[in-house]
């Protein structure tokens, strides 16, 4: 930051009193002359030996008391009770200086307070946003890149820029300034770049028409920051966000741009997008925003961004609102110094949510430093604290030594004025991160015992948790059907999972509508060796719904405890290549399952992971991949289709159990290097129900409720209606508290869902209209079974080897006649099997005879007036698939599979009515014929 800026320090605050009590002086006088007749040997020598004890008791009761009151006048044993003065109104400062948040808490962080405009706040009154305690302001100079001259209305400079500027300028107001960027090349951030140094008058206009700042270029206090944010670059890898941020600022460099370089950017995107090296030259001057009563950030940063709904008037400004910022100076750890291991060098891990020191054995030791200046230098002293000595002791120093060949506590360091904490988990010996899958879910997030909150709470407990599906889980039910995979997804946000990995059954709505429906996903989707018509990866580029996380739809690293965990999938090539047909959309291709492993464990090996997890999805044979996954180094296989978990070269367990239980496997890795995989049993239903007995001993507060709307805070907690006393250590009960609040979190999210669900089911989705000469009209049978016929039609060129001339008959079976008028979307499904999936089979003559003779399946019209025949001994039947299971368990062979049958007639209707616009009208039955035999 530049010399200019005025850092506050909050006024010396009276350490505690040392008790004043001086020593008592020795007793003095001379002994008295002896008389009398000489003394006996043996009591001259009892007295002596009195004289000489009471001689060394006095000398004991003179050094205790010297030591009592050498400690006593060394002052304090510990922090002061902090004194934050009278609460503050909301982001203002009180009679001692410090900030309160809008909670009434106190903000000892925070040093100095700023605004930050644009056109957006009108014309400031830059003397009363000065008057109302501003000591700084960040002003958006301009948007985009620089203008070409080739439109004429083009013009991205912020209009109240100069205005703004010469304010600041003229009121010795620090200020630095922003631009909000779209850039998505390299060519482009640099064009940003001329646009900045335009605008700071470091350069003339490239053309006419454009504002000349030279004659007075702007002195900045505060750095240029490069704003990224807007959706349009939200698709942007990370190593390419870093180049084209670097290729700004080179830029403006070039230019002739001195000062300080920053980004601005949101808390998630802070986390997510700018974890890669690249973007170290920029962490010092990081300005962040979210909007909370905290940060709850512990990375290096400079500014936060508080809010953007502080009262306008209140500053000088013409909006309504208008954002607050400030900068902080937070107490923080820096690093180790002087560590000692038994095996392992100890390492100290900050993740950004939670700082951690990693001491590999009994007797390994560290000293953790702070940013603190010493007291010769000006700084306070700080007073460490241990909470469990048997596990590692703290020193005066901050050195801390395990005492333990294993075990967790927790060292808290403090300043000696009360105001500011902070806390690093200490762990000792191996560290587990488990890994909770679900797979084959079938569209239910609940099956009327189990529900994905009790599955969230599984990753809440536990410590580093993992979560993850390993697929089958997008479709079947009518949940799944209302909206397509949508409902699923958000389901998965809703419970907090990690990623997902698609198998083919899950395209079963085509791949643009899983594209789009990805993005609401609260991690990364998964499917590495699936590809379009093009060749390109179904999900490449896919963002998460709050765009904080970017995947290339093939691997994804998670980062646990300092340890990297790569993941890739992998669906079954057959189902794809022989059982998947996309309505209305090309059939994806995929690649070889072996050769697709060895480029993502290649990927992976690149990012320098620590572990590789392979998941495979239903219909996956990983027995005869197993051979290659152990040759490629893979650590681990998460099965979506077994039964129950492997122990071969490589390890596999086995997740597909819906949601009558949830598969967990153990990465636990030794420190200093090497990791081994413990598969657990599966934890069953009643476990998963019983859990809840624990989670209802505690209350959730309004707060963690109202975190099922909003991203989750790792700053709220859960107030216990008398969580029992006797947890077993601090740690268990923590993790009570954290399980019990990913539990109502989620389940208050699921809840949400399902009242939307229920809206949804019951909004109008089109009119159904009746034809004026009904008797000429075909059924609504005869109609699903002509749709079901052209669907199978269509995709004949993709039919198994031998079937592509054979003649296909479709039959609907179960359908119930709709009633003319508005249709819901529950009328439509009302009048469809439930939960039916629409499927080309092949069968036995006999058995398909058998079946339409039944009268319980309708065909198409022109069928439907005469009897069936069937061609030779084994025909094609194109039907959904309860209807089809009446044909008998083994008389039956799945050819194809289009997708879930509600959302196969949906679409078709939305075809038929231009997007539901329009009225849908049953077509007219063919001029010949006299009648149907159903």
């Amino acid at each position: 930051m530049a010399d200019n800026r005025k850092i506050y320090r909050s006024p010396a605050r009276a350490a505690n009193p040392a008790p004043t009590s001086s020593a008592p002086s020795p007793a003095g006088g001379t002994t008295p002359p002896r008389t009398g007749a000489p003394k006996r040997k043996r009591p001259r020598r009892r007295r002596s030996r009195l004289v000489l004890a009471l001689c060394l008791v006095c000398v004991l009761v003179v050094a205790v008391v010297c030591l009592v009151l050498t400690r006593c006048s060394a002052g304090p044993t510990g922090p002061a009770t902090a004194d934050f003065g009278t609460a503050a109104a909301a982001w203002q400062k009180n009679e001692l200086g410090y900030y309160f948040n809008a909670n009434g808490e106190a903000m000892p962080a925070a040093v100095l307070k700023g605004i930050d405009v644009s056109k957006f706040q009108g014309e400031v009154d830059w003397e009363k946003a000065k008057a109302a305690g501003i000591d700084f302001a960040i002003i958006r100079c301009g948007y985009g890149g620089e203008w070409d001259g080739q439109e004429a209305d083009w013009a991205q400079d912020d209009d109240q820029w100069r205005r703004n500027a010469d304010e600041c300028t003229r009121l010795g107001i620090p200020f630095g300034v922003y631009l909000y960027s779209y850039a998505t090349t390299v060519e482009e951030a640099r064009s940003e770049a001329d646009h900045v140094a335009r605008l700071l008058g470091l350069v003339a206009p490239p053309q006419e028409g454009l504002a000349d700042y030279t004659a007075t270029p702007y002195q900045l206090s505060y750095p240029v920051y490069y704003d990224l944010e807007d959706k349009s670059i939200s698709d942007i890898f990370p190593e390419e966000m870093a180049a084209i941020t670097q290729a700004f600022f080179d830029r403006l460099v070039e230019l002739g741009y001195t000062g300080e370089q920053g980004i601005y950017a949101s808390l998630n995107w802070v986390r997510a997008r700018f974890s890669d090296p690249a973007f170290d030259p920029w962490r010092d001057n990081l300005w962040i925003a979210r909007f909370s009563n905290s940060l709850g950030y512990t990375g290096t940063y400079d500014m936060w961004q508080c809010t953007y709904q502080a009262p306008g008037a209140d500053y000088g400004v013409q909006s309504e609102t208008v954002d607050v910022d400030f900068v902080m100076r937070p107490f923080a750890f820096t690093g180790l110094a002087d560590p000692l291991g038994k095996n392992a060098e100890p390492k100290l891990v900050n993740d950004t949510y939670q700082v951690e020191l990693h001491l590999d054995a009994k007797d390994a030791r560290a000293t953790l430093t702070t940013n603190q200046a010493s007291e010769e230098e000006g700084g306070q002293k700080v007073y460490w604290q241990t909470s469990d000595e048997t596990v590692a002791t703290v020193d005066k120093n901050g050195t801390v030594r395990a005492r333990a060949d294993s075990g967790e506590c927790t060292i808290t360091a403090t300043l000696a004025d009360g105001t500011e904490s902070i806390s690093c988990l200490v762990r000792i010996g191996d560290i587990t991160v488990p890994v909770f899958a679900t797979g084959q879910l079938a569209g239910q997030r609940d099956n009327g015992e189990v529900s994905l909150a009790d599955v969230a709470a599984l990753k809440g407990a536990a410590p580093d948790a993992i979560l993850l599906d390993a697929g089958g889980s997008l479709h079947g039910t009518l949940s799944a059907s209302l909206t397509g995979g949508m409902d699923m997804l958000s389901s998965f946000s809703a419970a907090g999972y990690d990623l997902q990995a698609f198998g083919a059954a899950d395209l079963a709505y085509g791949i643009e509508r899983l594209r789009s429906d990805a993005n609401m996903a609260s991690g990364p989707s998964l499917v590495a060796n699936l590809r379009d018509a093009e060749g390109s990866a179904i999900f490449y580029r896919s963002t998460s719904w709050n765009r904080n996380r970017i995947t290339n739809g093939m691997n994804y690293v998670l980062e646990r405890a300092g340890y990297k965990i790569g993941f890739f999938s992998l669906a079954d090539t057959a189902t794809v290549t022989e059982k998947v047909g996309l309505v209305n959309e090309e059939t994806p291709i995929a690649n070889d399952l072996a050769q697709t492993a060895s480029e993502q464990v290649a990927a992976l090996q690149a990012e320098g992971v620590d572990v590789i997890l392979c998941v495979a999805t239903p219909g996956v044979d990983v027995s005869a991949l197993q051979d290659t996954l152990s040759q490629l180094g893979v650590t681990a296989v998460i099965d979506g289709g077994t039964t129950e978990n492997q122990t071969g070269s490589v390890p596999v367990l086995a997740a597909g159990n819906a949601l009558n239980a949830v598969a967990r496997l153990d990465l636990v890795f030794t420190q200093g290097g090497g990791c081994r995989v413990v598969l657990n049993d599966a934890i069953p239903a009643q476990t998963l129900t019983a859990n809840r007995d624990t989670w209802n001993r505690y209350v959730p507060t309004e707060e963690t409720v109202a975190s099922a709307s909003d991203a989750a805070d790792p700053e709220k907690e859960l107030a216990s209606d008398g969580a029992d006393p006797s947890s077993p250590t601090e740690s268990a009960a923590a993790a009570e508290a954290s399980g019990a609040e990913a539990y109502f979190s989620a389940a208050a999210s699921l809840a949400e869902l399902d009242a939307d669900d229920s809206s949804i089911l019951n909004t109008p989705l089109f009119t159904y209209a009746q034809n004026p000469d009904a008797t000429k009209t075909i059924s609504y049978g005869n109609y699903l079974a002509t749709l079901y016929e052209e669907i199978a039609e269509n995709d004949r060129d993709h039919w198994p080897e031998g079937w592509a001339e054979s003649v296909v008959t479709g039959v609907a079976g179960g359908v119930t006649e709709l009633e003319y008028g508005g249709i819901t979307r529950q009328a439509l499904l009302d009048s469809l099997p439930a939960t039916a999936r629409l499927v080309l089979v092949s069968t036995t003559a006999e058995a398909a005879q058998t079946l339409i003779d039944s009268g319980n399946v309708t065909r198409t019209y022109q069928s439907s007036l005469t009897a069936w025949e069937p061609e030779g001994d084994t025909v094609l039947l194109v039907g959904d698939t309860i209807t089809l299971q009446a044909l008998g368990e083994g008389n039956y062979t799945i050819l194809r599979d289009y997708g879930d049958l509600f959302w196969d007639v949906r679409m078709n209707i939305n075809d038929n009515t231009n997007n539901f616009t329009e009225d849908f009208v049953l077509p007219e039955a063919p001029t010949y014929g006299v009648g149907r035999n159903q």
